[in-house]
């Protein structure tokens, strides 16, 4: 039996079979993206929790005021782009104001970097803390130094 809206119907059927394939597709793609993402967090933090700065004001004979030191990570992840968050404390200890670094360092696991700052205008006390970084990849124990 031929009915004249057949192919019509048929065609539609096709369509929306398709989309189908399509949309389960996606979410077959996705789903292990999105449970990488909601695994990384967990991560994120522990390691934040294993980053520490120390530093120190190095003489100015010869150059502009810098801050220098190291970022150590105690963490078994590697990572990079550090942007540090500088306080000026006053005589009491507390912070007058803040800027952000970028210290586009490596910092392998269970490691450490230097790092060089330009030293904010005006302050003669500072605090110096880890303000956000990338996890770029896990590290066996063999693999770092």
């Amino acid at each position: 039996m031929r009915h004249p809206s057949g192919e019509v119907i048929a065609l539609t059927a096709l369509r929306q079979h398709r989309r189908l394939v399509v949309v389960a597709m996606m979410v077959l793609t996705l789903t292990p993206a999105v449970a990488a993402v909601a695994a990384a967090q967990p991560a994120q933090d522990e390691v934040a929790r294993l980053l520490r700065v120390e530093w120190r004001l190095p003489g100015e004979e010869w150059t502009r005021p810098r801050i220098v030191g190291h970022v150590y990570n105690d963490s078994s992840y590697r990572v990079g782009s550090v942007r540090l968050r500088v306080e000026i404390l006053d005589a009491a200890s507390q912070p007058v104001r803040s800027e952000l670094a970028w210290i586009y360092v490596d910092v392998p696991a269970r490691s450490r970097a230097s790092f060089s700052v330009r030293r904010p205008a005006g302050g003669t006390a500072f605090r110096l803390t880890v303000e956000s970084f990338v996890l770029i990849a896990r590290e066996r124990p063999a693999e770092t130094p």
